[in-house]
Parts: structure tokens; C-alpha cells; sequence
């Protein structure tokens, strides 16, 4: 089935009222909506969407949200039987809330057209879901996969089971967004994506909804997040600046709360350290290239907000092969190598991050 919703399409409707489905049965016969956005997405969209459709529950409804794409993503899409939505270029935040408008499930997955889903994810979704009734989100673990969709490593993200916007203050240990199965009545209520975000979008709705509502965790595998160099984290500037904006909305809500305000404190320093490490890396690798004023804005924002990081730099610039020292020993299967400094480069360099996505 296909369908078209121009940009003047009104998002977050809310769907006609249903009649209620039992706890015991919502395993069983609760629709699903699998949202996924693309943009010239041809090379792993026919993959994205082949999981959507293999679920192991039977009431799913798939819909891709073509967001202006000029490559062969709409032929694609069209090959299956979903529900396609096309836009003029908008953006993810938009496009994922045009998906939540049109969609008639009670909960939804969001798959970016470059991840899979676990055949079970939604089956175990709903099964959790139905064990607890009283959540917004529901949360799984998720692993990482190779461009050519081969295994590369389980993730470290851990399974959180209480204090939940505490733990999100502090970090964002749901990492993927498509190991989550949400209620769609809570995305409607909250208003969906914050549109005026570029990156760290998945972040900010956590944070609204788990200060709100109560959310749940459990270690089953739902996803798999495509590792390659056109993941949106791998801009460490851009992750940093609007990752910190993204926490300091959240400062109004901790003021008074000791707990929370720890929390909130820790986060800033971790994002600080997690991107402003990423960054000095990246400039030291690549701060010949940039002209004057890039080069400028970025030093003066790791001045900001890491400035141990330009230690890192220009250590770097004077010895311009310890870099490559430092991946061809990490590489090896002897012992790591022990100066702290390349550990430190290292970590930067090669940690998995899937955060934002």
C-alpha cells in the first residue's frame, strides 16, 4: 500500500478512540507501527525494511517516510507492502513526527532506514509491555553490525532498572533509538520530536518522557545499529554543542531536587569529556585542512569545554605519527599499551558511541 502526506500535513493527531485491548491480550493483538524515515537511504533500506516485515508478531504496520530523497529510496519502498509518505527535505525530527501523525498503532518503533530489528523485538516489546502496564517506553539492549550488515560486537549500554531520568541526566544509556517500543498516546501527548533539533533529538525525548512518566528496561536483544562513517555522532562539534543544550533544558527541573542536580552536574561532565575528546582527536587529524575561522570555532569550543583536550592537540601536531602508533598497537592481540596517553586516544577514537544515532 502507498500513500502520499504533503508537508502541510498536520502532525500528532491523535487516532479515533479504539476499544481497549486486555493487559492479557495485548501481546497478541496490539498494532504496531514500525516508523521508518529516509533520506537517500537506497543502500540498506531494502534490509530495514525486510525486518520490519519478518516480526515474529502479526499486527505491524510499516510506514516509510521518504524525506526528499533523490536517490532510488521511493523504488525501494514501493517494492513492499507499506505505507509510503513522501515530503519535501524536512529533516528526521519532522519526518518522524509525520510518521507518528499517519500512524494507526497503539505503539511504535522507530527504525532508521540503515539499522534491523531483531525478528522478536516487537513480540518481546509487547510481552514486557504487558507486564507492565503502567510504562511510556519500553527499552531493550541492541548490538552493532558492520556496513555489510556483518557481527561486530554486543553493545555496553546497561540495563537500567529504576531512577531512570537520574540515569539520563547523567548519560543516554539508551544509546539506539530502535531498541525502544513506545505508546503512542505518550508521543502524541508530549508532542512528539523537537523540531528545531539537527542531532540529539532521541536524547530530548527521553529526557521529557522519563521525567514524566515511568519507562522500563529489559536485556534482550531488539535491534542492530549499522556502524559506518555517515553516522550523525561521528560530527563531534555539532554532538557537542547541542548535546550540552539539549541537558541545560533540563536544569529548571533539578534545581531543587539534590539527586537530580548530581545528576545533572555528572552529565555535563561526561558529554564534555565523551565529545570533547572525539573533537581534539578529530582536529588534531584533520586542523590542516580546515581554513582560519573553522579552525578557530572549533578550538575555542574545546577551550570551553574541554580544554585539557588541546593538550591532546598539539602533542599530536608536534608527533604526527603517534596516532598511528596508537591504532596499530590496539590492533594487535598483545597487551594494550601502556602509556596513558594512547589509551586516551584510543577510547576517543574507537569508542562504539550509538547515542544519538
Amino acid at each position: 500500500m502507498s500513500s502520499l502526506l504533503t508537508s502541510d500535513t498536520p502532525c500528532l493527531q491523535a487516532t479515533p478512540p479504539r476499544v481497549p485491548v486486555p493487559a492479557s491480550d495485548v501481546f497478541d493483538h496490539s498494532l504496531v507501527t514500525v516508523i521508518i524515515p529516509c533520506y537517500n537511504g537506497e543502500t540498506y533500506l531494502k534490509e530495514a525494511i525486510e525486518s520490519a516485515l519478518a516480526q515474529t508478531h502479526p499486527e505491524v504496520e510499516i510506514i516509510v517516510v521518504d524525506d526528499g530523497s533523490t536517490d532510488g529510496s521511493s523504488r525501494i519502498a514501493q517494492m513492499f507492502p507499506v505505507r509510503y509518505l513522501r515530503q519535501e527535505n524536512r529533516g528526521l525530527t519532522k519526518s518522524r513526527n509525520l510518521g507518528i501523525s499517519a500512524s494507526l498503532g497503539e505503539y511504535i518503533v522507530f527504525l532508521d532506514a540503515d539499522d534491523r530489528l531483531m525478528p522478536d523485538a516487537i513480540e518481546t516489546g509487547l510481552r514486557v509491555m504487558s507486564e507492565h502496564p503502567e510504562c511510556a517506553m519500553i527499552v531493550g539492549d541492541h548490538l552493532f553490525v558492520s556496513r555489510d550488515g556483518s557481527y561486530l560486537s554486543n553493545s555496553s549500554k546497561a540495563c537500567v532498572q529504576s531512577s531512570h531520568y537520574e540515569e539520563l541526566l547523567k548519560s543516554n544509556f539508551i544509546e539506539m533509538i530502535s531498541s525502544v517500543l513506545f505508546r503512542r498516546s505518550v508521543l502524541v501527548e508530549i508532542g512528539g520530536f523537537d523540531t528545531n533539533l539537527r542531532v540529539a533529538e532521541d536524547y530530548e525525548l527521553y529526557l521529557r518522557i522519563a521525567r514524566v512518566y515511568p519507562i522500563c528496561c529489559h536485556p534482550t536483544l531488539m535491534a542492530e545499529y549499522r556502524l559506518h562513517q555517515s553516522n550523525t555522532s561521528h560530527n563531534s562539534e555539532l554532538m557537542l554543542r547541542v548535546t550540552l543544550e539539549v541537558l541545560r533544558t533540563q536544569a529548571q527541573y533539578v534545581r531543587t531536587d539534590g539527586r537530580r542536580l548530581f545528576a545533572f552536574l555528572a552529565g555535563l561532565r561526561n558529554w564534555r569529556t565523551r565529545y570533547g575528546r572525539q573533537l581534539a582527536l578529530e582536529l588534531a587529524r584533520s586542523s590542516r585542512a580546515l581554513n582560519g575561522d573553522h579552525l578557530r570555532r572549533k578550538l575555542l569550543l574545546l577551550v570551553a569545554h574541554y580544554p585539557q583536550g588541546l593538550f591532546a592537540f598539539a602533542l599530536l601536531r608536534l608527533a604526527p605519527r603517534l596516532h598511528k602508533k596508537v591504532r596499530i598497537a590496539r590492533a594487535a592481540q598483545g597487551k594494550p599499551p601502556s602509556l596513558g596517553l594512547l589509551a586516551w586516544l584510543h577510547d576517543a577514537k574507537s569508542g562504539l558511541s550509538t547515542q544519538f544515532g
